[in-house]
């Protein structure tokens, strides 16, 4: 018992230690208890309100679920909505499509009426402004031709040379030596300074030259006398055809053409022969052989080809000789002309009026129209002689001019003035 009672006592400083250490283990444990108490307490308080948290969230959740449902229906309804609504937009853009069109077709037609009567308006405003600039330069030519028909009237015969010699620089540029005269317009001037004669006044009259002619080459050559008339009131309008000319026998360009007589305008006609029949043609640019040709009024039968066109074929003749054959014609539209020789080539010149740039066929009748011009211009230094070739194979005789365009010719090329002119052979005893 000592013993056990002795080792008792050895060991009480480490039982003490360990009963210390046992004492604050127990302390520990005890306080560790009582955390691991509060610490449950906390976790089944926090449990607890997991459980609520959990319950709260499947709650949330089928709430959301549910709204998931009615989101997803909203959204069918929606997609349906959005489809109909495509159909309805696309039912629409068709029909704004097909509205625009329509417009667009509307205003297309109305812009095309528009224009079209734009178009006419200016065309007629056009033909209005040309119309009058034509009656303007009309009256102006016509005023300067009574100016120049009054003053060539009141010349002494002394002063037709000068007259002639500044006429011809003032209308083609053209220094004229009538003294010594060399190209084609200066020995027209002088042929119209020796021309008042009776034989060429005979044969410049429209009317009396057709007796001339029918001696010559034969009346069958003749264009168809209709009548004469002393007085445009003679005339028996009633007793003419449909379509005829009507001519003042005593000049150029005393032409009035009637297509049809039912639109025939007998004031405007009367009122041009009136005018005309006052008128000495000499005085319009001293071509002396018109001087004294006793004036009538003729008519002649119309003739024609082909759509109111007449081609014309004047033959120019030197000292009694068939040269060259200048092709005319348009006139309805624009005058153009073209120059040939006696074998139907074409020339290089012209004068005045435009070239014809078309292919002309040679006429069937050239030669016996050449074979006319000839006996028809024997003796005379330079004639045009002029016929009409009709489509039936007849040949008319036109007239005679031994002035052509009272010698104001704008040559083109210019040297053909003075080709044509070396030519012309003058009669040496006049010079």
């Amino acid at each position: 018992m000592k013993k056990f009672i002795k080792a008792i006592i050895l060991h009480l400083p480490i039982i003490s230690t360990l009963y210390r250490k046992y004492c604050f283990i127990t302390e520990s444990l005890a306080r560790q208890n009582k955390s691991i108490k509060k610490l449950t307490d906390v976790n089944k308080k926090q449990g607890k309100d997991i459980e609520k948290l959990l319950l709260k969230i499947e709650n949330k959740d089928k709430q959301i679920k549910k709204l998931s449902e009615q989101l997803k229906e909203q959204d069918k309804s929606f997609s349906q909505q959005k489809s109909e609504t495509g159909r309805q937009i696309e039912k629409l853009n068709k029909a704004l499509y097909e509205a625009v069109k329509a417009a667009d077709e509307k205003l297309k037609e109305e812009s095309r009426r528009s224009g079209e009567a734009n178009r006419r308006a200016d065309e007629q405003l056009s033909r209005e402004i040309n119309k009058n600039y034509v009656q303007m330069k009309n009256i102006e030519k016509d005023l300067k031709s009574r100016i120049s028909y009054k003053y060539i009237q009141g010349l002494h015969k002394d002063d037709y040379k000068r007259a002639l010699t500044e006429w011809l620089y003032e209308s083609v540029g053209e220094e004229g030596d009538l003294d010594n005269p060399r190209t084609f317009n200066e020995k027209i001037q002088w042929i119209k300074l020796h021309s008042e004669n009776e034989l060429y006044t005979r044969l410049a009259d429209k009317y009396l030259v057709r007796d001339w002619v029918a001696e010559k080459i034969g009346e069958e050559y003749l264009i168809p006398l209709i009548g004469a008339w002393d007085n445009f009131d003679d005339i028996d309008f009633d007793s003419l055809p449909d379509k005829f000319v009507l001519k003042a026998n005593h000049g150029c360009k005393y032409n009035y053409i009637v297509y049809d007589k039912s639109k025939f305008n007998q004031t405007d006609a009367r009122n041009k022969f009136a005018r005309w029949m006052k008128e000495n043609f000499a005085w319009n640019s001293l071509e002396l052989h018109y001087k004294n040709i006793p004036k009538k009024i003729i008519a002649e039968e119309y003739l024609e080809n082909s759509e109111k066109n007449l081609n014309d074929y004047k033959i120019f003749c030197f000292n009694g000789k068939p040269k060259y054959i200048m092709y005319v014609t348009d006139r309805m539209e624009s005058i153009k002309s073209a120059f040939y020789d006696l074998e139907w080539n074409l020339m290089p010149f012209v004068f005045n009026f435009p070239r014809y740039t078309g292919e002309v066929e040679r006429p069937p009748q050239l030669e016996e129209m050449i074979r006319l011009a000839g006996i028809l211009a024997e003796g005379f230094p330079h004639v045009r002689v002029d016929f009409y070739a009709l489509n039936d194979g007849s040949i008319k005789f036109g007239e005679m001019t031994f002035t052509t365009s009272s010698g104001f010719c704008r040559w083109e090329p210019k040297e053909y003035n003075r080709i044509l002119g070396d030519m012309i052979e003058l009669p040496t005893d006049k010079k």
